[in-house]
């Protein structure tokens, strides 16, 4: 998966009246029929009129917060915690299928 699939698969951007806020998925529970996903916001919120160029750049910066991912040691990739299997490889590596619908 490319990075920018990652970015667009597990972070995105929540327009308020106070600014752009870019947001990571946390899920609980991955491998169950039905996933709980919510999300956490990250990072400061940025202006409303925010350049695309900076809200992207925020969204990358999100990959690299520990406390939303963490790199797969087996593809080098980032994901989020939870779907990294005992420390040692992502559902991706593993071949399990992930029942995770963007809410």
């Amino acid at each position: 998966m490319t990075e920018a699939e990652i970015i667009e698969k597990y972070t995105r951007v929540v327009k308020t009246t106070l600014g752009l806020w870019v947001q990571a998925m946390v899920i609980k529970e991955p491998l169950t029929d039905s996933p709980e996903i919510t999300w956490k916001g990250v990072g400061r919120m940025l202006p409303v009129r925010a350049l695309p160029e900076n809200v992207e750049l925020a969204r990358q910066s999100a990959l690299k917060d520990r406390r939303f991912f963490k790199i797969c040691p087996q593809c080098q990739e980032a994901r989020p915690p939870s779907l990294i299997h005992n420390g040692s490889s992502c559902v991706d590596c593993l071949g399990v299928p992930s029942n995770l619908q963007q809410q």
